[in-house]
């Protein structure tokens, strides 16, 4: 009579495919657990992963920055499902692209710029696949790029649904790879502070002596917030790598009146 191996030798199961969810539709209608109910429909075992459905409306920049985000922290294998799509029901592509070891499905209108600029290299795709029958005009999150997310997280080959392309829309946004460097705050997070485009990476040789933006000099780059004194501003390397305006105990677009697109001066 043959008996089962022991429990630790044997084979895991593959892990549960993982698809994330970036969008402005907000947390109010029911479009998020719709498109839900879509991606589960056609992949029930994937793993959902809300990044945020707060994004600022139509905002694309702001979306595309926390994309990179989220393709920076998980793993291989992930589906990244984001949706901030003004022109929807337009002509405008739907792009697929593989990224870092995992892939993205959103519309071609920039919104994979900032993940292109600092997670590449990067293949992209135009989905040519669309569903038989009827589709929204309004919501294509429904309609076609939830289906090809759940589609692709259950293992269909991407040359089944797209075809290769080499000129994705990308936003007149990149790092600064020059020192000293004319940065620009490129978004402003939940409390206030001000993330530029320029990374640690152009930093960390260099001394920087003085940090200015808005007229103001903010001085040296620090390394924590509590390096200054509570509600002073200062200059350090944020969490994303990148460097941040912040003021300590305050908000550093409230109190020094920054927006995106402002720029920032480092000597």
């Amino acid at each position: 009579m043959s008996q089962s191996p022991p429990a630790h030798t044997q084979p895991r199961p593959p892990p549960r495919p993982i698809v994330t969810l970036t969008t402005d539709f907000g947390t109010r209608d029911s479009y998020v657990s719709v498109m839900k109910a879509v991606l589960l429909r056609h992949c029930p075992e994937a793993r959902l992963i809300d990044v945020t459905h707060d994004l600022p409306r139509h905002d694309i920049l702001c979306g595309s920055i926390t994309l990179e985000r989220a393709i920076d922290g998980f793993p291989p294998g992930s589906v990244h499902l984001a949706v901030v799509d003004p022109g929807v029901g337009t002509d405008r592509r739907i792009l697929v692209t593989e990224i870092n070891r995992q892939t993205v499905v959103c519309p071609d209108n920039g919104l994979i710029t900032w993940p292109w600029r600092r997670l590449g290299p990067a293949r992209s795709h135009e989905l040519t696949w669309r569903p038989r029958g009827a589709t929204s005009a309004t919501f294509h999150g429904r309609d076609i790029l939830a289906p090809a997310a759940g589609m692709l997280a259950a293992g269909t080959p991407l040359s089944e649904l797209a075809r290769p392309i080499d000129d994705p829309v990308l936003l007149d946004i990149a790092p600064a790879l020059e020192f000293p460097a004319r940065a620009k705050v490129i978004h402003i997070d939940h409390f206030g502070n001000a993330t530029t485009n320029l990374s640690h990476e152009v930093l960390a040789s260099e001394r920087v002596h003085s940090v200015r933006v808005k007229g103001r000099t903010i001085g040296k780059v620090r390394r924590t917030y509590w390096d200054v004194a509570p509600g002073k501003p200062l200059a350090l390397i944020g969490s994303s790598g990148l460097l941040e305006i912040a003021v300590r105990d305050g908000s550093a677009a409230e109190d020094l009146k920054i927006r995106v697109g402002d720029e920032v001066e480092v000597e």
